[in-house]
């Protein structure tokens, strides 16, 4: 069903002049949050720093794959509990504070458990990393669904890929310049032994994350037609299954989302990849975090202008065609001259930082739109739960590495892509009107 747009400015009357104040606020307030972030992420990515920390304790593909997954997966599977909690309350903050209370702290205690530990014992350090991530990664969950619907409330259809666009580039320049930060802390020059770099770095992330908790807080949330009684969980779950075969747009969604996580299993080893096979130094984890950055601050513009001139669909499309070329480069950096290995390593992560940063904008603004407003929960959060299967895609890849090598990892990456790809060309653009209480 497709509407016209509801962000038209209403400045005809003061009330009129109060609703577009309030709307520029809410929009200021989510970017600065989606800037705090950006920023706890680019201090603990697990493509990079957590992937390299676990590598250096446990000296595991296995458990490198696990952090990427427990990042995913975590994230995932209360998504579709939590919506059947929240979709009959009118507002959903209080939804989103617990779990971005949570998710504070799990990162003060991973924290204070690389600081306490340090290096007496790995194998217990390694085992709080995975346990007190899984705790924040899940606590993402219960609070995505929440601010994903506030969002959805606040910022009309037409407004929102520039809005994720604009807390990426924001984001996304002080994570440039904390790439440089995180390279100097790794350095062995800078002064502090391992883990305790790493525990600098997990204590920014937790006080990004409570900045973010913070500022978001501060938006008073929008009030819209809900419904009048919460379903039983049966009935719940029985939903998931119709949107499926009624709504195509939604049923191929959900395909290409399965691709995508495919292609991305091997995200987690490209550093891995880089310290064991190629010789590159560790304090060169920075420069890939900076690269990425940059990629991604720069890209947004051109997600703004596909989502603003072509539609949403485009910046899938764009995407997906972009996201095995960075396997596709790996597996030829071997034959590359030991000088150039480097350079050309920093090529993958410009192009995976521009996907990453696309998919980001993409998946959240299509996501939002293909969803009928009164269930607008169940749909984000069935889709994400029963896709959890594929946030272990990774720990398959690890294990995979055993018997394919690094390079049959990456090239089955490039072929899911390129079936990502071709189902993004069969979406459609679909945008819901707000039904205002």
């Amino acid at each position: 069903m497709e509407t016209a747009s509801t962000d038209a400015p209403e400045t005809e009357s003061p009330g009129g002049n109060d609703k577009a104040k309030e709307q520029k606020r809410t929009f200021l307030l989510a970017v600065a949050q989606g800037t705090f972030i950006r920023i706890s992420f680019a201090f603990a990515d697990s493509t990079t720093v957590l992937s390299a920390f676990i590598y250096r304790l446990t000296n595991s593909n296995t458990l490198v794959g696990l952090v990427g997954s427990i990042g995913t997966a975590g994230w995932m599977w209360p998504q579709l509990l939590i919506s059947n909690l929240l979709e009959h309350r009118p507002r959903k903050m209080p939804f989103y504070a617990l779990g971005m209370g949570i998710r504070t702290f799990a990162w003060v205690a991973i924290f204070l458990s690389t600081l306490l530990i340090g290096p007496r014992d790995f194998g217990l350090l390694a085992a709080c990393l995975l346990c007190f991530y899984f705790v924040g990664s899940s606590s993402m969950g219960i609070s995505t669904i929440p601010y994903m619907d506030i969002i959805s409330k606040a910022i009309g259809p037409h407004r929102r890929a520039r809005f994720f666009s604009l807390r990426n580039i924001t984001g996304g320049i002080c994570s440039f310049f904390i790439g440089f930060l995180v390279r100097h802390v790794l350095d062995d020059d800078f002064g502090l032994a391992f883990p305790r770099n790493y525990a600098l770095l997990f204590g920014c992330g937790a006080i990004s994350v409570g900045a973010a908790c913070t500022i978001f807080l501060r938006i008073r949330e929008p009030v819209s037609t809900v419904e009048s009684q919460r379903r039983t969980l049966w009935q719940h779950l029985k939903q998931g299954p119709q949107f499926i075969r009624t709504d195509r747009n939604y049923r191929l969604f959900l395909y290409f989302r399965i691709f995508g996580h495919a292609a991305g299993m091997c995200g987690p080893f490209y550093v891995p990849y880089a310290l064991d096979k190629l010789g590159i130094t560790e304090s060169a984890i920075g420069l890939f975090i900076a690269v990425s950055a940059a990629s991604g601050v720069i890209s947004n513009f051109l997600w703004i202008y596909a989502a603003e001139k072509y539609g949403e669909r485009w910046i899938l499309i764009l995407t997906s065609a972009m996201a095995w070329a960075s396997p596709l480069i790996v597996i030829s950096v071997q034959y590359v001259s030991p000088a150039w290995r480097v350079p050309v390593y920093l090529s993958i992560f410009a192009l995976n930082g521009g996907a990453m940063s696309g998919m980001m904008v993409g998946f959240m603004t299509y996501m939002i739109n293909i969803a009928p407003p009164r269930v607008r929960p169940t749909y984000l959060g069935f889709m994400n739960t029963i896709l959890f299967p594929c946030g272990f895609m990774p720990v398959l890849a690890g294990k995979m590495v055993g018997v394919l090598s690094y390079e049959g990892v990456f090239l089955m990456s490039v072929g899911m892509g390129i079936f990502g790809f071709l189902i993004a060309t069969r979406l459609e653009d679909v945008y819901y009107e707000e039904e205002t209480a």
